[in-house]
Parts: C-alpha cells; sequence; structure tokens
C-alpha cells in the first residue's frame, strides 16, 4: 500500500466505523463488506480505529485485527490511514503495530488527558518522529495545540495533514494562512461546517456519514471544487439532520447513529462497545426515515452518474 501524501487529503477522509456482531465482537467478514462498498462507490480514503471507529477503548489486539481487515479489504483501491492514541504510550504502541501492517499513513488522535502546550508540543513531535509515517495531526483544543504551535508542527517532515476541528474559522485561517503549504489543511467536522471551511482554504473533509452515504459527500467535494456551491449547499442541506441526531444529548449517539444507519442501509454496523451506547429504541424510527431519504439520493446520484 502506497505512502499518503498531502495531495491525497484534497478528498473526503471516510472515518470508518468498526462493524461488530450481536456479542460485540469485531465483525470481520462486515468490514470487508463495507471496505468494498465504499472503494465501489468512489472512495479512496479510508480512516478506521478514530474517534468513530471508537479507538479510545479498543484493545490493542482488536486494533491490530481490525487495521489488518481494512488494508486486507482495501487492497490497492483506497489508502487505509488509522488513527493512533489517545494519549503518549498507546499513540507509540498502535503507531509500532500499524508500521508493522504496511497502512499508508496515521491520524495521531487529540490529548484527552492532563496536558500542556509545550507538553503536546514535545510529544507529538516524538510521536511522528518513532512512528516514521506519513502523519496527519488532528487539532481539537486551542488551548494545548495553539496556532504558533500547530503552524510549526505542519513543517515536521512526517505530517503531510491537518484535521481541524475546532468551531473557530478565524483560527483555522490562520493555521491555513501560515501551514497552508506545508500541510493540507483538512475540515474535521463533517459535512455541516465544511463548505465554510473549504472556502477558507480546507482542501477536504472528513466524514462519518460517509461511511453509509459515500456518494452524496463525494458529490458535495467535486461540485465545490467545480465552483458549484450552491450545488454544494443542496447536498449539505440534505446531510445536516442526520448529524444533528448525531449531536443530540451531548453527542450521544455520534458513533451508534452510524451503526444503526450501516444496518438500515444493508451493511454491517451492528452495536458499540462501551462507554458509548446504542441508538434507544424509542429513536429508530426517526432515524430509519433520515436514512431511506438519504438512500434515495444516494440511489438518484448513482444513477445520474451512470
Amino acid at each position: 500500500m502506497r505512502e499518503m501524501k498531502a495531495e491525497d487529503c484534497r478528498n473526503v477522509l471516510v472515518v470508518a466505523i468498526t462493524p461488530r456482531d450481536a456479542e460485540r465482537k469485531i465483525d470481520l467478514e462486515g468490514i470487508a463488506r463495507n471496505v468494498r462498498h465504499l472503494c465501489d462507490m468512489g472512495v479512496d480514503f479510508i480512516m478506521p480505529e478514530c474517534g468513530t471507529g471508537l479507538v479510545y477503548d479498543a484493545t490493542l489486539a482488536e486494533y491490530e485485527a481490525v487495521v489488518g481487515a481494512f488494508i486486507d479489504a482495501a487492497d490497492r483501491d483506497a489508502l487505509v490511514v488509522p488513527g493512533i492514541g489517545p494519549g503518549y504510550g498507546r499513540a507509540l504502541e498502535m503507531g509500532q503495530i500499524a508500521r508493522s501492517l504496511g497502512v499508508s499513513g496515521v491520524m495521531i488522535m487529540p490529548i484527552v488527558g492532563p496536558a500542556s502546550d509545550n507538553g503536546v508540543d514535545a510529544g507529538l513531535r516524538d510521536i511522528a518522529a518513532k512512528t516514521a509515517l506519513p502523519t496527519i495531526l488532528y487539532q481539537r483544543r486551542l488551548d494545548i495545540m495553539p496556532v504558533d504551535h500547530v503552524i510549526s508542527q505542519c513543517e515536521l517532515d512526517e505530517v503531510v495533514g491537518l484535521k481541524y476541528a475546532v468551531d473557530d474559522l478565524d483560527a483555522f485561517k490562520k493555521i491555513a494562512e501560515g501551514a497552508g503549504d506545508s500541510a493540507a489543511m483538512v475540515c474535521g467536522m463533517a459535512e455541516d461546517p465544511c463548505i465554510d471551511y473549504m472556502a477558507a482554504g480546507a482542501v477536504g473533509f472528513s466524514s462519518g456519514m460517509a461511511n453509509f452515504a459515500p456518494r452524496m459527500s463525494l458529490t458535495l467535494l467535486k461540485r465545490f471544487a467545480a465552483g458549484d456551491r450552491a450545488g454544494a449547499e443542496e447536498i449539505r442541506r440534505q446531510m445536516v439532520p442526520f448529524e444533528d441526531l448525531r449531536g443530540e444529548d451531548a453527542a450521544r449517539y455520534s458513533s451508534s447513529a452510524l451503526h444503526a444507519a450501516m444496518d438500515r442501509a444493508g451493511l454491517a454496523g451492528g452495536p458499540v462497545i462501551p462507554f458509548a451506547e446504542d441508538v434507544a429504541a424509542a429513536d429508530l424510527s426517526r432515524l430509519n426515515a433520515m436514512v431511506d431519504g438519504l438512500m434515495k439520493s444516494e440511489s438518484e446520484l448513482k444513477q445520474a452518474a451512470a
């Protein structure tokens, strides 16, 4: 599998779920089915074992099995760029596993424990150097990853991209102006704000909904890149209600809504593992209605492409 380059991030980065069976064991066959569906729909950048894949609560053995399954299923049709971390030690261990499996690159997950700006700066530099793979940084907090530090970190040889996920467009513009020539700027907040961030210098965006609605996400990016902002907005408006559902009640369904959507779409989803929770039965009918509408749009886009 070839190594990731900055130009590859001019793309929809699909942040993949980790499908599981009824006993919450990894569904390896489901991974293969999901990956082949993505590749068939035109996706060529897949990110397993990140936040949407619930890397936070995966064991290292599960991490190795999941990333390996994604690589086997993608073959040469898509780059596989897993998350590593969170935490310094876990990032190093996962980085070694990812490297041994032959991934295209890695993304360092956001820091969730005690941290300072100088400590994070030193840690990110050390992880990138020791992992020695093309790396995407993940910006979630400006207090421990301030603008000037991020601009400098983007100049590291290993760093090819920045996933920016802070609701601060002005800070993003400063980072893009200072580091856009060094690393690819990616909107890390999915379809809802992606158009504004792409207008400000992002070259692509990450997406969880692309797990089950990849043509919509790819079409949004294609339309924006072609100068058809109104057409991109049309797609965005259709996708935002599902994103809003994921964000309800402190984002309790952030991952599980995607699992339920995959099941509804005929793909592999299944339950999530603790500390996440599955979508409550009372909310499934509303979710299913949204997914049915999105699948109709997916089908129309597929027919239009044919």
